[in-house]
């Protein structure tokens, strides 16, 4: 794995270097990203950009699914694993309309043979993996490096003109890290699931970031603008952080809920480590003040979400949903004014909203509705993108020479 990923960091450069070659500006932004349906503002609303925020969205779901999906599987949860098998179905179509977009229906459609075909590994592995079947596990995951890999890689090389070494290298570190992820949880090792988890969600939007500059190079009547710039970078970073950090959270809360104490004390951990990211990046943008509030602010909320998740007393956890919908929402609210110019309004309601889609899933996780789990948990992380939203639209609009506009 180390070789993998220093040759992934070598990959990088290549790519950055091609990208420079081509007329493109700006660096990818680091750790996890996320995609935007809405516009953001002057520098990073053009179609290049929102092509980047779909993609790098949409990798990481993917990621976070096939992670519960498995999980769902080595503790024979049957419910649940059904609802995110189809959450994967749904996650591979949509991925499958971004083609299209780029690429046209016929294209898309060899896409979407690659990509299930991927997917049908993965299952297969995880079932392989569970059932101790030695075979068709190391049946799938041959498949999967020696499969999946060349076909992807073959096919995004052919049609954006990445050279092909380089895509290879990058599918092939996502399929051994998602892969990884499984093999941990069959391990019961939590520690090293999560952090493996993480690791594999930022790397699916590494690959993001390296496909969507080349589409928009090669196909740019379709996709005008800079898709890495400055403000684009911020715009992805800050979604794709919110999006992992609602994956993260109902994870959380699925432990604390059911009482898996180990479980519950890794994902608080990376749920914290992706707590600290978001800090990060706020302080970066608006300075170390707001950074500091946005982290009591943030870690309030994750403290109250475990206590509403947990099984204390009923007043117990009324008093956090109270909270959560409160004084959550208004200081986060404040805090987002603070830093730019954006009415109540328009930050609260998504915030108010996303927080309700979160709440919902948790009172699935109680009440074990685990068929209709999957589902709300998708609405709820895709909740977060407006909200994002938000803050990057008015952030590039105050700061414009932060994001060299």
């Amino acid at each position: 794995m180390s070789f993998l990923r220093l040759a992934a960091l070598a990959v990088l450069a290549i790519l950055a270097t091609i990208s420079c070659s081509n007329g493109s500006s700006g660096t990818p932004a680091s750790g996890a990203r996320t995609s935007s349906p809405a516009s953001v503002g002057a520098a990073a609303d053009s179609k290049a950009a929102d092509l980047r925020a779909r993609l790098d969205t949409l990798l990481g779901e993917h990621v976070m699914v096939i992670a519960k999906e498995s999980l769902a599987a080595a503790a024979n949860r049957a419910d649940e694993y059904k609802g995110y098998a189809t959450l994967l179905t749904i996650n591979a179509s949509a991925i499958g309309d971004v083609m299209s977009a780029a690429f046209g229906t016929s294209a898309a459609t060899r896409f979407g043979q690659i990509w299930a075909e991927q997917n049908n590994y993965f299952v297969d592995y995880t079932v392989g993996v569970v059932s101790h079947n030695a075979a068709k596990s190391s049946g799938a995951a041959s498949g999967l490096v020696n499969g999946f890999v060349p076909k992807f890689a073959q096919y995004m090389s052919s049609m954006t003109s990445i050279p092909l070494d380089p895509i290879t290298q990058l599918a092939t570190e996502q399929v051994l890290e998602t892969k990884a992820i499984i093999d941990d949880q069959a391990a019961l090792n939590n520690a090293k699931m999560f952090a493996d988890l993480r690791r594999a969600f930022a790397q699916a939007s590494r690959i993001g970031d390296v496909l969507a500059p080349a589409i928009t190079r090669k196909f740019a009547d379709k996709f005008p603008g800079d898709p890495a710039n400055k403000a684009v970078d911020f715009r992805v970073s800050l979604e794709t952080l919110l999006e992992e950090h609602s994956y993260l959270a109902t994870m959380t809360s699925g432990a604390t809920a059911a009482g898996r104490n180990t479980e519950q004390a890794a994902a608080l951990t990376a749920l914290a480590a992706n707590a600290d990211a978001l800090g990060t990046l706020f302080s970066g943008v608006f300075g170390t003040a707001i950074g500091t509030r946005f982290d009591q602010v943030w870690n309030a909320r994750d403290a109250e979400l475990v206590v509403y998740a947990s099984n204390g007393t009923e007043a117990n956890r009324q008093a956090a949903s109270d909270s959560l919908s409160r004084d959550f929402v208004s200081q986060f609210t404040s805090l987002v004014r603070d830093s730019v110019d954006v009415t109540e309004g328009a930050i609260g309601y998504p915030v108010q909203s996303q927080l309700a889609d979160l709440i919902r899933v948790i009172d699935d996780q109680r009440s074990k509705a685990s068929a209709q789990l999957g589902a709300d948990d998708h609405t709820a992380a895709s909740a977060t993108y407006p909200i994002a939203d938000v803050i990057a639209s008015a952030a590039v609009a105050k700061l414009p020479a932060s994001f060299g506009s």
